[in-house]
């Protein structure tokens, strides 16, 4: 049987793949996206082009597809540019495959990369009795999902989680379609300690987890004992963008702050976090913001040999 992963080609999709390949172990893997995902060097894995909204095709897709890691996804930014494409990735697309599964009646694990968009910003401190109250039209297709999931999961052959996935860094630099994209800009310039201005106050926090780590996460996801379609919120990182600065620049003076009331609202007011129930199953944040710092930085540095080391 067949583990796909959707949405390979992205960021967070590349953190995966290389994951499964370090791991060993999971059996056939097959990586999709609109173009054919790259390949992990002796995985042997098999990379597939696909698009997700031409759902009428989806049998040679999930042919002998038993667990599936499903990233593909219109980002939120672009997601307010393009809201009929949008709904097309982001809520067609996976409830075609829920259906398809559910209709053949195959066994099926479904992880499902949800977002904290879904919880819109709030004064108060989250736990996992917070109520979602979406801000955006992303963290709307995301919540749709989220309710449709367990009742997959009722119907029987579908088992799912759902994991609402914090800010990951660090993103290439280059056009995301991304509100939130600064945060990975953030380490870009770190790593060159180049100057740069963000568009949140020093004071913004955030909710943060490393690529690496979100990667290890849906991998976990995938064996964790959550079977019946809730979504939990991941393990994160609480930190401002100030404790950022001054443990990645020398010298804080080259971070300079212009901050956007919007973009701030949204991304730069989040409360102190608590997961019990995805702490219970074993998810993880980064051990520390050192080592989330880290392990950016080797990340990046893999993907661009040529930065000083």
């Amino acid at each position: 049987m067949t583990l796909l992963v959707t949405g390979a080609s992205g960021f967070v999709g590349q953190e995966v793949a290389r994951l499964l390949a370090d791991q060993g172990g999971h059996g056939a893997v097959r990586l999709t996206d609109r173009t054919a995902p790259p390949i992990p060097i002796g995985s042997g894995f098999d990379a597939v082009a696909f698009d997700l909204a031409a759902t009428e095709h989806l049998d040679a897709l999930l042919e002998g597809v038993d667990r599936i890691i499903h990233l593909a996804a219109v980002p939120g930014g672009a997601t307010e540019q393009v809201p009929a494409f949008a709904r097309r990735i982001n809520v067609d697309a996976p409830l075609a495959i829920l259906e398809h599964l559910d209709q053949i009646g195959r066994p099926c694990r479904f992880v499902y990369a949800s977002s904290i968009a879904i919880l819109g910003p709030t004064p108060s401190p989250v736990d996992d009795e917070t109520m979602p109250a979406p801000a955006t039209l992303y963290g709307a297709h995301k919540r749709m999902i989220e309710i449709a999931l367990p009742q997959f999961a009722r119907r029987g052959s579908i088992k799912s989680v759902g994991l609402r996935l914090p800010g990951i860094v660090a993103r290439p630099m280059g056009p995301s379609g991304l509100a939130s994209a600064f945060m990975s800009d953030l380490f870009h310039a770190a790593i060159e300690q180049e100057p740069m201005t963000l568009p949140v106050s020093a004071e913004a926090s955030i909710w943060i987890l490393s690529g690496r780590q979100a990667a290890w996460n849906l991998i976990h996801a995938l064996h964790c004992d959550i079977e019946d379609g809730r979504s939990l919120t991941c393990p994160a990182l609480h930190v401002t963008i100030g404790e950022l600065v001054q443990q990645m620049f020398s010298d804080a003076a080259k971070v300079h702050h212009a901050p956007d009331p919007e973009l701030q609202r949204l991304f730069g007011s989040q409360p102190a976090l608590t997961t019990p129930l995805a702490t219970e199953a074993g998810f993880q944040s980064d051990d520390s913001l050192e080592a989330l710092i880290a392990s950016v930085f080797a990340s990046i540095r893999a993907q661009a040999p040529s930065i000083a080391r």
